[in-house]
């Protein structure tokens, strides 16, 4: 195999012993050894003894502490992104829909999780699906904020990983994949994914997992293979479901097939007029979490501007001229029901309205090959041409738009039809080409030099053609400017967003810069052109509009007075409130309303004068209704309660919370420094500033900066951040493991209220049952004297804190060390039976919380497979019927349904008897040291 592909992460410390259940012989892992080291080869220095007791602890962290990535992120966590992770990561099964609306942190919550199951389970193998345009922001996101390394997974990959393998599944090679949707779905990769296991599955954008009773699509095929074979699945979404129920079933399914029952049975219940939802709700609490913007706060407000401006003569005739043209031919293609033909005259009325630059390429290309056409015919003496429609060129196609209509439908032509096309072509090309002045162009460069003077230091400019966006550069070629559009590949992209963060003042973006980038460090918004799509303009300004910004945004809509585009914006504004209000329509009643009606053709045939804007208006107010009712239903099924959190109080909270644990690491790899010289060429205090270090992954590598500190990391993206996760903290940490540092044994000194002498064990204990747990168990033997068991309780849970004390010498208290090493062989027996007891006392507690957990499982699997049964019993009746009575032929089908019964109930039996093997707990345990102990009443 490539030995560059990952490997799995370890178990968390390398047990070598099988399970052992309570009926089992007890076996302590490495207890021989430890006692070896304490009575024969006893080392009296206690600093490793306590650097590798906190290694453990710090590893352990997760086990007394509800959550540890809060410390271990490179990011401003929220209230509500604590709370949904709170509530997966403790949860049975860690499968959700996060439905949070846009700009709310989808994609923090959804790294929380897997880093917090990283920590609490040890998942190696985890999977990130996402539209490909986010693939390197994931990328980006999970290592600068979590940490974690993930491997994009494209076709040159996968035929490079599948060669490694030798031939093997591909999918095995790499532990932690991002890779696309689009990629994911294709049919050839079905029967390795179907032999893959993950620990966890994220995907983004769930909602392009459409299935209703009907048909599926590719991509939600794809989804059910993957989700059948990951324990932990995620799925993202601000708009699960556009007012069809059983969309939203279906995306439920992905995560339990059992929480709405059967199909059919959901669809009797809750899918029918007048159906009561409120049952319907408490299921989906169980798995789906959604907050609204209004609900959780902390928004700035957003501002609307529209510069409107009158066109100078020139460019006048040019667009009175120019819309004539596109209404004749939209028209004549209505007419012709051509559809190809009224997708040109679109695009063409958008360009229109985009700039006369981008309109002039655009009708000179579509004459250059029309001429083409026509001396082709000529020469073979045709009457009528035929051809497809393609005359757009990736330049002058809006940049996101889906252009599968264009050329759909053959276009045919007289040669007088061509000529006369050409004419009018070659007159509006003419009249673009005198065009000198451009008032657009003027009241933008204007535009931005004011915004300037009063302190803005970012613009984000949108349009939706390349054409414009080169005339744009151009002109605005007297400040940093950067480009964005899709013609991009993946590198270009991620460099153009860390230059516009870093030094540029503007970003010229297409459609292709409108989804999922986030870019709250800019609070200018300029659209310069606006698509005929509301949820494209809401994804827009949620790209600077969205947790995290701390200005107010400032949106400005440019548009000509007396066009298409002016009529355009006012029905925006005026129907769908787009720009007025703080936080504006939710993208699920914008997505219905674009599902139900066509805004491109509606559009146009307010442009070709075929509608009046009234009627448009009308028809756009129907649809609206319609898309309020289901957003409506949304938020009756899927919106959490108000949650409890007090906004400041649990920021000051988690910051303090930030601070303790980011010192607790930075701490102990000061201390292990100062100790060992073991990351000495990877990881360096000196010549740093105050809370600063030299890091480099490898000694070969030129050495960066980096912080311990969450918020110094947070203001500089330039140093690393070292936490759980950064290879150079783990390898530490995992070197402190191991018998090569040592530290097995020791002396180690505590404040008490009485003198107390003992030997202080330190037990790793892993727990099997529903998942794997690890927890750091100390025992403290006291020979002579000893504590009662409540204060011996109190002592061991304190001395999980290895708060010890570092101003005693063991050099000074040589006769009570080797006193207590004399009464070690007592000790260590003492030890192992108070270890098992507490092993026993816990796997009670574990017995019983696994009933509070399995039973309302065990219920809903019997209730769902027992509605199916009764179905399916049904049904066999009817067949059953209809052959004894009416001479039906039913023997085939009879047979289907039989064995689909028999199939439900092995089923059913399957996953009960699973639940029920999780009471069968099992253990492991290993001693990871021994060490005298004193307190300073005994010295």
């Amino acid at each position: 195999m490539n030995t560059g592909t990952d490997t799995a992460d370890p178990d968390l410390f390398s047990f070598s012993s099988a399970d052992q259940s309570a009926d089992d012989v007890f076996h302590v892992e490495d207890e021989e050894y430890v006692r070896d080291l304490f009575m024969n080869r006893f080392t009296m220095e206690n600093s490793r003894f306590v650097l590798r007791s906190e290694s453990f602890m710090l590893k352990l962290a997760y086990a007394y502490n509800k959550i540890l990535s809060l410390s271990n992120s490179r990011t401003r966590i929220l209230a509500h992104q604590v709370e949904s992770t709170h509530r997966i990561v403790n949860s049975f099964r860690q499968r959700f829909l996060i439905a949070d609306e846009v700009g709310l942190g989808k994609t923090i919550e959804a790294g929380l999780v897997i880093k917090e199951m990283i920590y609490r389970h040890n998942y190696g193998r985890i999977l990130i699906v996402c539209p490909a345009s986010l693939l390197y922001q994931w990328q980006n996101e999970m290592e600068s904020k979590f940490n974690e390394k993930f491997t994009i997974m494209d076709r040159r990959l996968l035929g490079r990983a599948c060669a490694g393998n030798g031939g093997g599944n591909p999918w095995l090679v790499h532990n932690k994949v991002i890779c696309s949707l689009d990629f994911i779905k294709n049919r050839n990769f079905e029967e390795d994914l179907s032999r893959t296991h993950w620990d966890a599955v994220i995907f983004d954008e769930a909602h392009r997992l459409r299935r209703d009773s009907s048909a599926a699509t590719i991509a939600y095929n794809a989804a059910e293979v993957i989700s059948a074979r990951t324990r932990s699945l995620i799925l993202l979404s601000a708009t699960p479901f556009r007012g069809k129920l059983e969309e939203l079933y279906y995306l439920i399914a992905l995560l339990d097939k059992n929480i709405l029952g059967p199909f059919q049975t959901f669809y009797n219940e809750y899918c029918l007029d007048c159906s009561d939802l409120s049952a319907l709700k408490r299921k989906l609490d169980q798995v789906v979490i959604r907050r609204t913007k209004n609900e959780v706060g902390g928004f700035t407000r957003r501002y609307a501007r529209t510069i409107r401006f009158e066109l100078y003569p020139d460019e006048r005739a040019l667009y009175d001229e120019t819309t004539r043209y596109v209404a004749e031919e939209f028209n004549r293609a209505l007419q012709s029901e051509n559809r190809a033909v009224g997708f040109v005259m679109t695009v063409f009325q958008k360009l229109l309205d985009s700039s006369s630059y981008a309109l002039r390429v655009a009708l000179a290309n579509r004459s250059t090959r029309l001429k083409d056409l026509l001396t082709r015919a000529l020469g073979t003496h045709e009457q009528v041409v035929s051809f497809n429609n393609n005359f757009f060129d990736c330049e002058t196609m809006p940049d996101a738009d889906d252009p599968e209509t264009e050329g759909e439908c053959p276009v045919q032509r007289t040669i007088d039809e061509l000529r006369l096309e050409i004419s009018t072509l070659d007159r509006l090309v003419d009249i673009a080409s005198k065009i000198e002045e451009n008032k657009k162009g003027e009241k933008l460069v204007r535009l931005v030099s004011d915004l300037k003077k009063k302190g803005h230091a970012r613009f984000l400019i949108f349009t939706q053609f390349r054409t414009t966006q080169d005339y744009l550069l151009s002109l605005l070629s007297r400040f940093d400017t950067v480009v964005f559009n899709g013609s991009m590949n993946r590198e270009q992209k991620e460099e153009a967003i860390i230059r516009f963060r870093e030094s540029a003042e503007i970003l010229i973006a297409t459609e292709a810069g409108g989804e999922g980038r986030n870019m709250q460090f800019c609070d200018v918004l300029i659209n310069y052109d606006l698509p005929w799509s509301p949820l494209k303009i809401e994804q827009r300004i949620g790209r600077i509009h969205r947790f995290g910004q701390p200005n107010d945004v400032h949106i400005y809509n440019f548009s000509t007075r007396d066009t298409v585009a002016e009529r355009v914006l006012e029905v925006l504004t005026e129907k769908l409130k787009l720009f007025e209000e703080s936080i504006g329509t939710p993208d699920i009643m914008l997505g219905q309303i674009e599902d139900e009606v066509n805004l491109n053709t509606l559009f146009m045939e307010m442009a070709s004068g075929r509608k009046k804007k009234r009627e448009v208006e009308t028809e756009l107010a129907e649809r609206i209704e319609s898309a309020r009712q289901s957003f409506e239903k949304l938020s009756e099924l899927t919106v959490t309660g108000r949650m409890d959190f007090n906004y400041d109080e649990y920021y000051r909270v988690t910051l303090k919370e930030r601070s303790f644990n980011n010192r607790r690491i930075e701490n102990f790899i000061s201390a292990f420094l100062g100790t060992d010289d073991f990351a000495s060429r990877t990881l360096s205090s000196r010549g740093c500033r105050q809370g600063e270090y030299k890091v480099r992954h490898n000694p070969e590598d030129d050495w960066r900066r980096g912080t311990f500190d969450s918020e110094k990391a947070l203001e500089d993206d330039n140093l690393e951040f070292l936490a759980f996760g950064h290879s150079v903290v783990d390898g530490i940490i995992d070197y402190c493991h191991s018998r090569d540092f040592g530290g097995e044994t020791g002396v180690v000194f505590i404040r008490h209220s009485r003198p107390l002498r003992g030997i202080l064990f330190n037990f790793l204990v892993k727990f099997r049952a529903v998942t794997v747990t690890h927890e750091f168990i100390p025992v403290l033997v006291v020979p002579d004297d000893p504590p009662s068991g409540r204060e011996l309780d109190d002592l061991e849970d304190m001395l999980r804190d290895l708060d010890f004390a570092t101003d005693c010498d063991p050099a000074d208290f040589c006769d009570a060390i080797n006193q207590m090493r004399r009464s070690g062989e007592a000790c260590f027996s003492e030890a192992r039976l108070r270890i098992k007891e507490k092993i026993e006392r816990r796997l009670r507690s574990m017995s019983d919380n696994l009933d509070l957990q399995l039973d309302p499982e065990l219920e809903k699997v019997r209730e769902s497979y027992t509605r199916l049964i009764r179905e399916l019993e049904e049904k066999l009746d009817l067949q059953e019927s209809q052959m004894k009575w009416y001479g039906k032929d039913m023997r085939s089908a009879i047979t289907r349904t039989r064995n689909r019964i028999m199939k439900a109930r092995r089923e059913m039996d399957s996953i009960i008897r699973e639940y029920n093997d999780y009471y069968d707990a099992g253990y492991e345990v290993r001693l990871t040291g021994a060490a005298v102990l004193l307190t300073s009443g005994s010295c």
